[in-house]
């Protein structure tokens, strides 16, 4: 699907690298001219003089004093024409063999808290897949549409807002005439689809928007353009915490691939080590099952070392939801984990691949009096005020021009 990627990508960024020095080069030329032949005028006088011929030939107008005045023939400002709420559509589909409906992904389930708010604000909005089928994996998925009946309503539709979390969604892009964009994973918009992103940027692109600011940052550094910055959403309707089923020293993990068994060993044998009895309770599941055990544990453990060696991994879904359960976390300091926790201020970051420091962190949280509290109080604290459906609400009529 992804074939070659590499090759394009950097005949894309040497086009785009010319397509941005041309205008700047005449630009530059054109200023300096400009500039030196007026200074050589002015040097030998002959500007003062051809001014002064002119205004005896009638070609140059004589300095006189005027007073401001509005003229009679201004144009008056019209009301704006009410105009329709558009249709919201969001979607990753590709093509048929990659639907746009995956199972356990952040960014489908991103895409539907996006809809199921846009919907609690009085929009029409749809998540859109290739055949409008969907995992049930969901608490509360959102209406799904096809790509069929997604063109039928762009037809007859006139007023659309498009989002995609992937520039390469191919199936869902092409029948669209603009496009807003939600860059949730860098490993993917960097590499992958890059190539894909620059013809967005040169054509189709409304709007733009990113899951973090070091995202953020990267997109107004290529592409000299605004971008949005638009954070995971957190339904609190559903994520909560529940401190009567929160159990005394148990510690949450997910496995987060092949490295996960060595880590934990790791860490386990360190607690060990220290004379701390604490039980170990693997989490897994669909997200109601996620969320209960998220909510019986005091402390989450994320091992996730990220798609990508150098940008790990855009904003972690499992972080986000932990804290909002009212969990403590320690995790690796990857580009998502770093901008959703405040290293001990309402959990803890580690460096990544260093499993002995995630059991050093968890010692020390045992080992302090009331640490767990003060670090629960502030991620609550945090999640109401940043990451709610309210709280994010102006950045997603800034970023869809709603």
């Amino acid at each position: 699907m992804w074939t070659y990627w590499r090759t394009r990508n950097g005949s894309t960024r040497i086009k785009l690298a010319i397509a941005r020095s041309i205008p700047y080069f005449f630009e530059d030329l054109r200023g300096g001219l400009i500039h030196q032949v007026s200074n050589l005028l002015r040097f030998t006088g002959i500007h003062a003089n051809m001014k002064r011929l002119g205004m005896k030939l009638g070609i140059v107008k004589a300095p006189e004093n005027t007073i401001p005045y509005i003229s009679d023939e201004s144009p008056i400002q019209q009301l704006a024409t009410p105009v329709s709420k558009p249709i919201i559509f969001a979607s990753y589909c590709i093509d048929a063999s990659f639907q746009g409906n995956l199972k356990f992904c952040g960014g489908t389930k991103e895409l539907n808290l996006l809809v199921k708010l846009l919907r609690q604000k009085g929009y029409e909005a749809y998540m859109v897949t290739y055949d409008g089928s969907y995992e049930p994996w969901l608490l509360d998925s959102q209406p799904h549409l096809s790509i069929a009946e997604y063109q039928e309503k762009l037809k007859s539709a006139q007023n659309v807002r498009c989002v995609t979390s992937l520039a390469g969604a191919k199936a869902f892009i092409q029948p669209s005439q603009q496009i807003y964009f939600w860059d949730m994973e860098l490993a993917i918009t960097e590499h992958q689809d890059f190539a894909a992103l620059a013809e967005l940027y040169q054509g189709k692109l409304k709007g733009v928007a990113a899951i973090s600011r070091t995202i953020q940052a990267w997109h107004m550094a290529h592409f000299q353009r605004a971008c949005t910055l638009l954070p995971n959403l957190i339904d609190r309707t559903l994520w909560f915490p529940t401190p009567e089923q929160r159990q005394p020293r148990r510690i949450g993990y997910m496995v987060e691939g092949s490295h996960t068994e060595a880590y934990l060993t790791v860490i386990q044998e360190a607690i060990r080590a220290k004379g701390l009895d604490l039980e170990f309770q693997r989490i897994q599941g669909i997200e109601a099952e996620v969320l209960a055990g998220m909510r019986s544990c005091e402390v989450f453990l994320s091992m996730n070392i990220g798609k990508d060696l150098l940008w790990g991994e855009g904003c972690p879904r499992t972080v986000i939801e932990t804290l909002a359960t009212g969990c403590v976390v320690i995790a690796f300091d990857i580009i998502g984990n770093r901008e959703t926790i405040q290293d001990n201020f309402n959990s803890i970051l580690v460096p990544r691949y260093r499993p002995d420091l995630m059991a050093e962190a968890l010692v020390r949280l045992y080992n302090i009096p009331g640490e767990l509290d003060r670090l629960r109080t502030n991620a609550l604290a945090l999640m109401q005020a940043c990451h709610t459906f309210e709280a994010r609400w102006s950045a997603i009529q800034e970023f869809l021009q709603l």
